[in-house]
C-alpha cells in the first residue's frame, strides 16, 4: 500500500468519525433539551402543588378564598390579599404561557392554569382590576388570547376603571381616614 492510498483511507476514516461525532452531539443536544423541558415542567407543577398544600394547611386563607368576590365584600386587607393572589396567578400563567410558546412545556401545563383562572375570580371587580394592572406588561397576542379565554373576547382599550374602582387600588387611603 502506497502513502497516497493510506492518506485516502485516513481521510475516509476521518470523515466517518466526524459524521458519527456530529450525530452524537445532535443526540446529546436533543436529550439535554428534553431534560430541560422536563425540569421546567416539574418546576411549574411543583409550584402549583406548593400553592395547593399551603391553602389546605391555612384555614383562615381557605375561608378568605371561599368568600364571594363578585360584590364589594372585599375591603382593605382582603382586597389587597386578593390583588396579590390574583397577581401571583397571572405571573404563574405568564411563565407557563411563555414556556409553552418556546416549546419548553406541553399545553397541559397551560390548560391546568387556565382551569384555575376560569373559576371566575378574574370576572370579579378585584380580578378585573388585577388584569387591568398586569395587561400592560404583555404583548397583544397574549392579551387577546387571555381575554378571549376569560372574558369571551378581546377587551380592546376598555378597563375596569370605567366602573370606578380607583379608591380600591389606593393602599394608603384607609389609614389616612382613621
Amino acid at each position: 500500500m502506497t502513502l497516497d492510498e493510506i492518506a485516502n483511507w485516513a481521510q475516509i476514516v476521518e470523515a466517518v468519525i466526524l459524521s458519527l461525532s456530529i450525530v452524537f452531539i445532535g443526540a446529546e443536544a436533543r436529550q439535554t433539551l428534553q431534560h430541560s423541558r422536563t425540569q421546567f415542567g416539574h418546576g411549574l407543577t411543583d409550584r402549583l402543588y406548593d400553592r395547593y398544600f399551603a391553602i389546605s394547611r391555612d384555614p383562615s386563607f381557605s375561608q378568605f378564598l371561599i368568600k364571594d368576590w363578585s360584590g364589594d365584600d372585599l375591603q382593605g386587607e382582603e382586597y389587597f390579599r386578593a390583588l396579590n393572589l390574583l397577581g401571583a396567578d397571572l405571573i404563574d400563567l405568564f411563565d407557563t404561557y411563555d414556556a409553552w410558546k418556546e416549546g419548553l412545556v406541553g399545553r397541559v401545563h397551560l390548560e391546568m392554569r387556565m382551569q384555575l383562572v376560569k373559576l371566575g375570580a378574574f370576572l370579579s371587580p378585584v380580578g378585573r382590576a388585577t388584569w387591568d394592572h398586569w395587561r400592560t406588561t404583555r404583548d397583544q397576542e397574549f392579551c387577546d388570547w387571555f381575554e378571549t379565554e376569560v372574558y369571551g373576547g378581546p377587551l380592546g382599550n376598555e378597563t375596569s376603571e370605567d366602573e370606578d374602582h380607583g379608591d380600591d387600588l389606593n393602599l394608603v387611603h384607609d389609614s389616612e381616614n382613621d
